[in-house]
C-alpha cells in the first residue's frame, strides 16, 4: 500500500469515493493496509469485473449492437510459426536418479545403532536426514514448510521418533538453512550451521571429486565453487526469486499441473519448446499469458519455462563466475527432469544429479556434526529426547522490541515458549540471532568511525530526537542538515561551516523504521533506498528547522586531478527530488550548486553566491567558515586513517581481514546496513571499512574513464584487496543503484578469482539472509586463507 502511494498517488489529492477494484481487492490484509491511509475506501460487490462491466456500460450507451461469434471468440489468433523456439529437451548425457524411498529403520538395524541428525529448515520445505556413523542415509522426510517452521519440526519429529523406535540412539543434531536458528535453538542443536556450508559438505560426500554446485530452493538459488572438497567461492541470488521452487509451484498451481511429475512430462513431450523471458517472474509469466493466448501449446510454453528458469539461474546467480568440470545439481526442481534436462543442453554437459539431493542440505549437516563430534573425541552429546521435543508445549505471541530505548524502530518479535523456556526472534538489528554468537568479539571499525563522526558532528551541532515535538514556528537562526546520502561523508564541513556562521545547527536522527517509512510515503518516483531514506530525514527536519540545507554537490576531491569525481545524478540532483515530493517553500532551502574538487577561492565563491539570496551573508564570513570547516572535514579523514594505518601495522597476516567497501550512506547508516558492523565483531571477524585505508597509492590507470568519485573509492579498495593476501573483499550496495550496477562488474574484474562477498540490501532485507551469506563467505574466506598458509584447511563445520 505504501509503495502504491508514493509512487502512483504521489502528491495528489484524492476526492471521495474512493473505490480498490482489481484481483488484489480480494485480499483483506491488502484492504486493510489500504484503509490506513483512506479509511473510508470501497471494494465494490464486483471488484473483480469492473473494467468489463464498465465495457458493456460504455457499448449500451453508444448503442452498438452486434452478435459475437462464441466459436469465433474461441479460436486463438496467431501462428505457431511465429514464436521464438529452442531445442527440444532431452535427457543424452546425465544419468537422472529418482528420489528413492529409504529401508525402515526398525527393520534395518539389530542392535540399535548411533546416528546423527541433519535438519534443513528452508522458507518453503523443511528436510531432515538421518545418517549413521558410516555418513550413510538411513532415513530422511521432505515436507512444507507452510511458515511454522518449529510445528513442522515438531511433527517431522514425531515421523522420525516413530520410524526409528529405539533402535537408534542420536548422538549429535545439527540445523541449517533460513529457520536453523530458531530451530536451533527449539532442538538444542550441537551445531547451526549455514546452508551453503551444508550443501558443500554434503555433495563432496557423494562425489569427492565435484567442483560446482548448482542449487535451486524454494526462494533462494545458490551457486558454489568447490576446490578441493572444500567451499572456495559462493554466490546467491538477490532480491529477485525468479526461477525458484516457490516460483514454479505457483506457475504450475495457475496452470493446474500437478508439479510432481506431470510438469517434467509435459515439458519433454515438446518437439519445439517456446523461448521465454528469463529476466523475473513478471516477464516469465507475462510472456506464458501473451503466447498461450496467440495458440501456443502448453508442453512448449512448459519446456520453455524450463529453459527460461536456466537461463536466468545462469545469467542472475553465476554470472561470470566459473563453471567446474563436475557440477552437481540439487534442490527441490532438481528433482523435475524438465529442468535438469534444460541445464544440459544448455550447458552442453553432464550434470550429477544423486540420490536424495532434495535433502542434501540436512545431509551435509548431519555429516559436519558427526565430524565435529569425532574429530573432538566426544561420545556422548547433549540430551536430544525427541519424546520430550514431540511433547513440549510450543506458543509463541508476537511484541514490539523495547529493549533498546534509543531505538525507535518498532520491530516485531516472536517470542516463543518452549516448555518453561522463552526464546526470542526477529528484529531488524539481529540482536537476538546474534545473541547465540559465541567466541571472543572484534573490535568494531564500524563502531569506531560511529563515535568520531559523532565527536566532529556534534562539537557544533545538535541532534534531534525523533520523538521530539515539531515547532510551530522553528527559530530563523536554525538549518537543518539531514543525515543521509552525501552527509555521510561531509557532514563534519557543513556542520562546522553554518555553527560559524553562527547558526543552531539541527541533524535529523539516525534512521529508523518509521523516518525509512515517511521517505517511502512522500516518493513521487521509484528510486533506490538511500534516496527514499534521505527523503524522510528531510520531511523529519522540515518540522524544526527555518531553513534546510539541501546543496546540489557535483563532485569531491579526487586523488588524481585527471578524475572526475562525479557524484551520483541522484545524489546531486537530491534537493530537486525531495522539493517537488515534499513541495517545499523555496524561502527555505539554502542550496548551493557545489564542485568540491574545486580550488578554495571558486569554492568560496559557489557557497557564497548559493547561500546569499537566502541567508545573505558576506563573502568574508563565508571564506573564513569555510576553511574551519574544511580543516574539520580533513582532520576527520586524517584521524579514521591513522587509526586504520595503525591496525594495518599491528596484523602479520595470519588473520584475514575483511576491507568492506560501499558508498558512505550505506556503510555506516546502521538501518541501511542493518548493523553489519557489530555482527562481524560479534562473529570474531576482524573487519574495517575503506574510510580507514590510505588508498593514495593504489593505481587506477586501468580505469582511466572512472566518472564516479565513490567509484573510484571503491575500485581502489577492490586492487588494494587483491594484492593483500589476506584482505578480503566485501561490497555493500543496495538494489536499484545504477552507478553500483557497473561498479560490480569493474569490483569482479578486478578480484579476478579471488572470492569475495557483494551484499545488496534495501528496504526489503532481512537479516537473516544476510547472515547466510556473511556465515557461508566467513568459511570460503577461512578455507582460501589456510590454503595460502599451506595449513591444513577445515572441514565445513
Amino acid at each position: 500500500a505504501a509503495n502504491y502511494i508514493s509512487t502512483i498517488v504521489s502528491n495528489q489529492k484524492l476526492e471521495k469515493p474512493i473505490i480498490f477494484i482489481g484481483g488484489v481487492a480480494r485480499n483483506a490484509l491488502q484492504v486493510r493496509a489500504f484503509r490506513h491511509y483512506y479509511p473510508e475506501l470501497i471494494v465494490p460487490e464486483h471488484h473483480t469485473s469492473v473494467g468489463a462491466l464498465g465495457v458493456a456500460l460504455h457499448a449500451q450507451k453508444n448503442g452498438w449492437e452486434c452478435q459475437p461469434s462464441l466459436e469465433k471468440m474461441a479460436e486463438v489468433g496467431g501462428s505457431a510459426e511465429e514464436f521464438p523456439r529452442a531445442p527440444a529437451l532431452r535427457l543424452e548425457k546425465t544419468k537422472f536418479t529418482p528420489s528413492k524411498e529409504l529401508t525402515p529403520v526398525k527393520k534395518a538395524y539389530d542392535p540399535p545403532i548411533t546416528a546423527y541428525l541433519g535438519i534443513d529448515i528452508g522458507s518453503t520445505t523443511t528436510k531432515y536426514a538421518l545418517i549413521n556413523d558410516h555418513g550413510k542415509i538411513i532415513h530422511k522426510q521432505y515436507v512444507q514448510t507452510q511458515g511454522k517452521p518449529i510445528e513442522v519440526t515438531q511433527r517431522l519429529l514425531r515421523v522420525l521418533n516413530e520410524e526409528i523406535d529405539g533402535w537408534v540412539n542420536i548422538r549429535g543434531v545439527a540445523t541449517t538453512g533460513s529457520g536453523r536458528n530458531v530451530v536451533g535453538d527449539f532442538v538444542n542443536a550441537d551445531l547451526i550451521i549455514d546452508e551453503i556450508t551444508a550443501h558443500a559438505r554434503g555433495a563432496v560426500e557423494i562425489d569427492p571429486t565435484v567442483d560446482t554446485v548448482f542449487e535451486i530452493g524454494g526462494q533462494d538459488s545458490k551457486y558454489i565453487r568447490i576446490l578441493n572438497t572444500y567451499p572456495f567461492d559462493f554466490d546467491m541470488n538477490k532480491v529477485c526469486a525468479a526461477g525458484t521452487g516457490s516460483f514454479l509451484h505457483e506457475l504450475a498451481n495457475k496452470l493446474k499441473i500437478n508439479i510432481v511429475g506431470e510438469f517434467q512430462e509435459i515439458a519433454l513431450s515438446s518437439k519445439n519448446p517456446i523461448s521465454l523471458a528469463e529476466r523475473c517472474t513478471v516477464f516469465m509469466e507475462s510472456d506464458l499469458v501473451s503466447y498461450a493466448q496467440k495458440g501456443a501449446q502448453i508442453n512448449d510454453l512448459i519446456a520453455g519455462l524450463c529453459y527460461a528458469i536456466v537461463h536466468n539461474y545462469l545469467n542472475r546467480v553465476v554470472g561470470k563466475r566459473k563453471i567446474g568440470q563436475k557440477i552437481m545439481f540439487l534442490g527441490g526442481p532438481s528433482l523435475n527432469k524438465g529442468i535438469v534436462a534444460a541445464f544440459e543442453k544448455v550447458l552442453n554437459r553432464e550434470l550429477i544429479v544423486p540420490p536424495n539431493r532434495e535433502v542434501m542440505g540436512a545431509f551435509g549437516a548431519a555429516l559436519a556434526i558427526r565430524e565435529k563430534q569425532q574429530q573432538a573425541g566426544i561420545l556422548e552429546s547433549k540430551s536430544h529426547s525427541l519424546e520430550k521435543l514431540i511433547n513440549m508445549k510450543v506458543s509463541y505471541t508476537e511484541k514490539i522490541c523495547r529493549a533498546d530505548p534509543r531505538c525507535h524502530n518498532e520491530c516485531k518479535l516472536k517470542i516463543y515458549r518452549f516448555g518453561d523456556r522463552k526464546s526470542i526472534w526477529g528484529g531488524d538489528c539481529g540482536r537476538y540471532e546474534m545473541a547465540q554468537a559465541s567466541g571472543p568479539k572484534t573490535k568494531n571499525f564500524f563502531k569506531v568511525r560511529e563515535e568520531i563522526f559523532e565527536e566532529y558532528l556534534l562539537e557544533k551541532a545538535e541532534q534531534l530526537s525523533d520523538l521530539a515535538e515539531p515547532l510551530r514556528k522553528p527559530d530563523k537562526y536554525t538549518i537543518g542538515i539531514p543525515l543521509a546520502l552525501p552527509f555521510w561523508e561531509w557532514g563534519v564541513l557543513w556542520a562546522n561551516f553554518f555553527a560559524e556562521l553562527g547558526f543552531r545547527v539541527l541533524l535529523s536522527p539516525k534512521t529508523n523504521n518509521r523516518l525509512a517509512r515517511i521517505g517511502i510515503e512522500s516518493m513521487t518516483a521509484e528510486t533506490c533506498f538511500p534516496v527514499k531514506v534521505f527523503h524522510g530525514h528531510v520531511k523529519f527536519l522540515s518540522r524544526y528547522a527555518h531553513y534546510l540545507f539541501l546543496p546540489n554537490m557535483i563532485n569531491m576531491p579526487t586523488l588524481l586531478e585527471k578524475e572526475a569525481g562525479f557524484f551520483c545524478p541522484l545524489v546531486q540532483s537530491s534537493q530537486y527530488l525531495v522539493k517537488a515530493a515534499l513541495g517545499l517553500d523555496e524561502r527555505r532551502i539554502v542550496n548551493p550548486t557545489v564542485y568540491l574538487k574545486d580550488e578554495f577561492p571558486a569554492l568560496v565563491r559557489q557557497v557564497h553566491d548559493g547561500i546569499f539570496p537566502t541567508l545573505g551573508v558576506k563573502r568574508k564570513k563565508v571564506e573564513a567558515a569555510l576553511e574551519i570547516g574544511l580543516a574539520k572535514q580533513q582532520e576527520f579523514v586524517s584521524k579514521l586513517r591513522a587509526i586504520g594505518k595503525e591496525f594495518l601495522a599491528s596484523e602479520n597476516g595470519e588473520d584475514p581481514i575483511w576491507i568492506i567497501s560501499g558508498r558512505p550512506y550505506n556503510l555506516y547508516d546502521e538501518r541501511l546496513n542493518l548493523r553489519l558492523g557489530r555482527h562481524l565483531s560479534k562473529l570474531g571477524i576482524k573487519a574495517i571499512p575503506l574510510d580507514f585505508l590510505d588508498l593514495s597509492g593504489v593505481d587506477l590507470s586501468d580505469f582511466p574513464n572512472m566518472y564516479w568519485g565513490l567509484g573510484a573509492k571503491i575500485l581502489r579498495t577492490a586492487k588494494l584487496v587483491k594484492a593483500t593476501s589476506h584482505f578480503f573483499g566485501v561490497h555493500l550496495t543496495n538494489f536499484s543503484c545504477g552507478a553500483d550496477s557497473f561498479i560490480e562488474h569493474f569490483y569482479n574484474h578486478v578480484m579476478g578469482g579471488k572470492p569475495y562477498l557483494l551484499l545488496e540490501l534495501d528496504e526489503h532485507s532481512a537479516i537473516a539472509g544476510m547472515m547466510t551469506r556473511v556465515e557461508a563467505f566467513n568459511n570460503v574466506v577461512q578455507n582460501v586463507h589456510q590454503k595460502h598458509l599451506q595449513k591444513p584447511m577445515l572441514k565445513a563445520i
